[in-house]
Order: C-alpha cells, then sequence, then structure tokens
C-alpha cells in the first residue's frame, strides 16, 4: 500500500478529483525536467512541469496504476525540451525517472507512483519511445564470474588470444571446448568450464562395462 498523505488520500477517495500524471527526468549531466498530461503548465515543488507532454493518459492507467511492479514500460513522451540531437548523443541513456499522481489544483497533494530510469530510447515520428527498467532490474544482471561450459571470452579478443587474420574472414566460435580443442588449438586460453556437471550428470547411472574404481568419468 502507497504511503500517500491524509489529504491526497482523501481526495482520492472523493466523488470527484482533480488528478494528473507528472513526470520528472533527471538526465545525468545533472538537467531536471518536468512534464505533465494537464492541459496547462503546473509548478510542482518549485519545478515547472510542462503542459499536454507524456505518456498518453490510457497507457498509464492501463501499464502503471497504482499497483505497478518493477517490470519495463513503453510510451512515447513528446515534448520540445527535448531534441533529437540530444537523444542521439546518449543524453537521455540512463536517465532517472518518477512518475508522480498529482491533485493539479493543489500540487502539494500528490504521491510518488514510480521510480526507475531510461532504458532502451527511440526516435518515431518525431516522438521518442522510451522503454522505463524498474529498480529491480539491477538485481537481474550477472554479476561476478559466470560458470558456464562455453567459453566466456570474445572471440579473437586479446584475452581469447587467437589472431582473427590467421583465419578466413567471417570465421565464428561457438564458444565451445571441443571447437578451441580442434579448430582453433587455444585450449590455454579457453575460458568455460567443460566438465562442469549438468543436468545430464543427475539423470546419468551406471553403464554396463563401466570402470567403477572413482576415477574421473571424464578420464
Amino acid at each position: 500500500m502507497r504511503n500517500f498523505s491524509q489529504d491526497f488520500s482523501a481526495h482520492i477517495k472523493g466523488e470527484t478529483t482533480t488528478l494528473c500524471w507528472a513526470w520528472k527526468l533527471k538526465r545525468k549531466d545533472g538537467l531536471v525536467l518536468g512534464f505533465s498530461d494537464h492541459d496547462r503548465a503546473l509548478t510542482i515543488e518549485g519545478l515547472n512541469y510542462q503542459a499536454a507532454s507524456g505518456f498518453a493518459p490510457t497507457d498509464i492507467e492501463n501499464r502503471l496504476g497504482f499497483s505497478l511492479d518493477n517490470s519495463a514500460v513503453l510510451g512515447a513522451l513528446s515534448a520540445d525540451a527535448i531534441t533529437k540531437s540530444d537523444i542521439e548523443a546518449g543524453l537521455y541513456d540512463g536517465a532517472d525517472v518518477e512518475i508522480w499522481r498529482v491533485n493539479w489544483q493543489d500540487t502539494t497533494q500528490l504521491g510518488l507512483i514510480w521510480r526507475g530510469r531510461i532504458g532502451e530510447i527511440s526516435l518515431i515520428d518525431g516522438r521518442f519511445e522510451a522503454e522505463l527498467v524498474g529498480q529491480s532490474a539491477a538485481l537481474e544482471q550477472s554479476t561476478g564470474r559466470v560458470f558456464s561450459r562455453q567459453c566466456q571470452a570474445d572471440f579473437g579478443s586479446e584475452i581469447c588470444g587467437v589472431r582473427l587474420e590467421d583465419y578466413p574472414e567471417g570465421t565464428k566460435c561457438p564458444h565451445s571446448f571441443e571447437a578451441c580443442k580442434t579448430q582453433f588449438q587455444n585450449t590455454d586460453n579457453f575460458l568455460g568450464f567443460p566438465y562442469l556437471i549438468g543436468d545430464d550428470a543427475v539423470l546419468g547411472a551406471p553403464q554396463e562395462g563401466d570402470v567403477k574404481d572413482g576415477s574421473s568419468r571424464y578420464g
């Protein structure tokens, strides 16, 4: 349950409401911009929020509402302050975003609905379409070393050690130990774990004729 002020909660529960959506966007260079879907500009906590800019209200109601989780959301944001050159320069990449529900008759009554950042961003018909990524997205990123049967090195990189010029143009590596051994003779630099036990080992069983002396199954 969201922690709204008593006055704002009472307004929401009233027979009639004067609510709008407001978006606060903070770029990595420190520039802060405000947008709303109201028909006139609003001043909220000292920041000017441009009128009639932002996500379509139906998109917000359907995808966000008051029960938003941290999944990604798509929407188009149109405002004169957002320029094609700034988008192409990457100034909006990773920008912080806050989405608020506001009483436009009394902007001191407001509640934070969602907080996250801009992920993928693209220009479509003069507007930009941004993917909004929730705060929990960082928990889905891999950190540290990944233990996998496949090699983790980029083919041809310094850590890989393979000289691309020694092979025909377009040669690709499947990142398998077998390819590293037979195709590239580069097993000393293999950054995978080819004998990592997987589901096949769990399902495997001794076969007739197997030597059962406790030694490695892989020889």
